[in-house]
């Protein structure tokens, strides 16, 4: 009777599935920065500055969700640019642009560009 040894199995998995679903639940929801910035040498922040800043979010587990581009602006007047960047958390999003590598990328960056930082929670999963 092979049929009798899958019952156990398939009885302890569907014990289990209260509690998985509750893991799910409990997931943090990422994070999301949003950069808005005025670039007043768009070719020197291209080379010099955003490849540092991509490799630094990148290692810290960032990813862009929209690269630094024009908005279409729908209510009043928009930024010039705006970048937005996914992060695990919101304290990840703001451990990576406290660390001295980002301060340190930044200080190339504010020679071309001017930046407002804002980070969101987004909605849980």
């Amino acid at each position: 009777m092979k049929f009798q040894r899958y019952i156990p199995v398939a009885t302890g998995l569907l014990l289990l599935y209260p509690f998985a679903s509750s893991v799910q639940a409990e997931q943090k929801a990422a994070a999301y920065a949003v950069v808005e910035l005025d670039v007043r040498d768009p070719e020197k922040f291209s080379k010099e500055f955003f490849p540092l800043a991509a490799k630094i979010f990148a290692e810290a587990g960032g990813s862009f969700v929209v690269k630094p581009s024009p908005p279409t602006a729908i209510d009043d007047v928009a930024p010039k640019r705006v970048a937005i960047i996914r992060f695990e958390s919101v304290e990840k999003a703001k451990e990576t642009f406290a660390s001295n590598a980002y301060r340190d990328a930044r200080k190339i960056g504010d020679k071309y560009a001017s930046f407002r930082i804002f980070v969101l929670e987004g909605a849980a999963p």
